[in-house]
């Protein structure tokens, strides 16, 4: 494919002159041209510098022109840049030591009039062209380079974070000893509290700091792993998140170090943890009080009830003012010690006192003992009660007491709070989660939106304090407590005027076998984290006929392993809570449960650990977080150590 013609504009006020130059260039090579002409310096100027001119891709210039030299030319063509839009050859008639000159103000090259050949000129415009597309490629990766400087200073000194470029020193171990500050940016004397670092050294700013930093860059120079931590130092009296990554090769042992100082931050933190256990503490101490003053409470309540239940089947039958008193003091001591009982569970649950069986169980058998045990309280208020008829069996996996507590509750509101001759639906459905949604649906007033904001809070019964309904303000969060506790969920959605319908979600269940509903072997886990709860569940529910008995903390589950007796006891095990070991001790001593497999699960897998347990009388001590197969196995040795002692206890009878 043909070249395309080179433009050359000839800057030359001699019609003869410029007539002999194109002849020239035609003679000297085989390139093509096409040609402009300008007799004046400033003619040429507005040419070039005119964007619909079209491009030139090289001038001839005469040195003397009638308005302007060569160096006027040249001086307005470089004005803006520094370099003339396109490569300047000088045309001159004077001594060839102008040519430097020439040169220096933006030419590309000159020749002298008198020695021009076709060859010479051709030579000329060839090279000067030539040169330029390298003056202009360069001068491009210049300003390329010098824009990204800008962009990385910029960056480098807008950036809040500390940042730091350090040359690690080794030791002969390859161990490194110290750093030098070979730049850091404005943020880093605020982040460090630091002066003047470049070009000092880490010992000679902060002569006491810890080795753990030297270490930790000298690591990332060596290895070219980046490291992220947060650390404090003590010789500067902060914290700090520090991300370290290696620049260039490892022989350059060069780190940047980009850290904010988090000092506050932690500062708010263990505040906040303080001011948690703190107020763990206080709720711990009111629990206790709670429950201590409720059991105070019901024994002389308890007494009371009976002495009143005595005058009332008492000889001679008290006369009618006396038979009203006594239903009076009878209605009161009902209410109360019904209030003291939910305070009880209440507190119970939110101590972590509740132990919970979780089990696949029948719906349709808990909602049929519900509205047997509710008819009769619907019927009192003219209330038509609906309950739903399941054409398959439906399971789900929770503790049927508990469950049977909260339905029994929203159906006791649900009939309290509604209107006369209305109506309580109960509903159950499918959700697409695989959970089984228990609605329970009323016709009484509703409840608005700011009502909706505070149910579930203790003791608030929503305005009715002064109604003629009893009540105390504790069913609702009581219901919600045990819900969350197997699992599930709880809300309400309400329209005033026209009802409510409060309703739970529990997972769904496969149908238990029959031969699983008289458990195998029975297993007792006193955890009191409910992930590690959750986890043991699912690796036991693979377990045919297994029953699994939690209890949240250790008295709970002392009392439990001597009531229930289980085949093998699981107690989680803490080095920084002697609760565990002192459980197992114990257990061992006593009579009634020392012959009860004991598996220690523990939170790592250090000796010391494992020892301190085994000393203590566990059968097993299994590390956290632990093998399923392992948990498996161990559990298959403790139920057959178990079965071996029932088996010799049999014997010893028999003989």
């Amino acid at each position: 494919m043909a070249k395309p013609p080179w433009h050359i504009l000839l800057i030359e006020d001699n019609a003869e002159d410029c007539a002999e130059l194109r002849q020239m260039l035609l003679l000297g090579g085989s390139r093509r041209y096409r040609f402009s002409e300008a007799r004046l310096g400033a003619e040429g100027i507005c040419m070039l510098l005119d964007p619909h001119s079209g491009p030139v891709d090289c001038v001839l210039l005469d040195y003397d022109l009638p308005d302007m030299n060569a160096h006027a030319v040249l001086a307005a063509l470089c004005r803006d840049t520094g370099m003339p839009p396109c490569p300047v050859v000088v045309i001159t008639g004077m001594a060839m030591e102008e040519g430097p000159n020439l040169l220096g103000a933006g030419a590309q090259d000159f020749i002298g009039k008198r020695w021009t050949s076709a060859d010479s000129l051709t030579r000329a415009v060839e090279n000067a062209i030539g040169r330029f597309a390298l003056l202009t490629e360069r001068r491009g990766a210049q300003e390329a380079l010098r824009t990204s400087e800008e962009r990385y200073r910029a960056l480098f000194n807008s950036i809040d974070a500390g940042y730091a470029v350090i040359e690690l020193s080794f030791d002969s171990a390859g161990d490194a000893i110290d750093a030098h500050y070979i730049q850091v940016n404005p943020a880093f004397e605020q982040q460090t509290g630091l002066h003047a670092a470049v070009g000092r050294t880490l010992h000679g700013l902060v002569p006491d700091i810890e080795d753990l930093w030297l270490k930790a860059y000298g690591r990332v120079a060596s290895t070219g792993t980046p490291v992220r931590m947060e650390r404090h130092s003590e010789a500067l009296q902060r914290w700090f998140d520090v991300y370290a990554f290696r620049l260039g090769d490892p022989q350059a042992r060069q780190v940047a170090v980009l850290f904010y100082d988090t000092t506050e931050r932690k500062r708010v933190e263990l505040a906040l943890i303080a001011a948690k256990a703190e107020a763990e503490a206080a709720n711990r101490a009111k629990s206790d009080f709670l429950l201590s003053m409720s059991h105070e409470l019901r024994s002389p309540l308890s007494a009371m009830l009976g002495f009143t239940q005595l005058l009332e089947a008492g000889t001679p039958p008290p006369t009618p003012a006396q038979q009203d008193s006594v239903q009076q003091i009878l209605s009161a001591g009902w209410y109360l010690l019904g209030l003291i009982n939910e305070i009880l569970d209440l507190t119970s649950i939110e101590s972590g006192k509740t132990v919970l069986s979780s089990q696949s169980m029948s719906l349709q058998d808990v909602l049929d003992d519900c509205r047997a045990m509710i008819e009769p309280q619907a019927q009192g208020g003219g209330i038509r009660l609906v309950f739903p008829h399941f054409e398959q069996p439906c399971f789900v996996q929770a503790d049927p007491t508990r469950t049977k507590q909260v339905l029994i509750n929203l159906l006791s509101n649900a009939i309290k709070y509604n209107r006369s001759a209305g109506q309580v639906t109960v509903r159950c459905t499918v959700t697409p989660e695989q959970r089984v949604r228990v609605s329970v649906e009323d016709t009484g007033r509703g409840l608005a939106a700011a009502q909706i904001a505070q149910l579930f809070q203790p003791f608030n019964r929503l305005g009715k304090e002064s109604g003629t309904e009893p009540g105390t303000g504790i069913g609702l969060v009581i219901c919600k407590r045990l819900v969350e506790l197997m699992g599930g969920c709880i809300g309400v959605d309400s329209t005033p005027g026209v009802g409510s319908c409060f309703w739970f979600e529990l997972d769904a269940a496969p149908p238990p076998v029959d031969d699983r509903r008289v458990p195998e072997h029975t297993v007792l886990y006193v955890e009191e984290d409910a992930g590690r709860l959750l986890r043991l569940e699912r690796i036991l529910a693979r377990r045919p006929r297994t029953c699994l008995l939690r209890a949240r903390d250790i008295d709970a589950g002392i009392k439990m392993a001597r009531s229930a007796r289980p085949d093998v006891i699981l107690i989680g095990v803490r080095p920084s809570d002697p609760g565990g070991l002192q459980a197992m001790q114990l257990l061992a001593r006593d009579p009634s449960t020392s012959h009860i497999p004991v598996i220690a699960l523990g939170e790592d897998a250090m000796p010391r650990d494992a020892e301190a347990a085994l000393a203590a009388g566990c059968f097993r001590f299994l590390a956290q977080p632990m093998e399923s197969d392992a948990f498996v196995d161990a559990l298959d040795l403790a139920l057959q150590r178990t079965h071996a002692i029932g088996r010799s206890a049999t014997t010893l009878e028999n003989a």
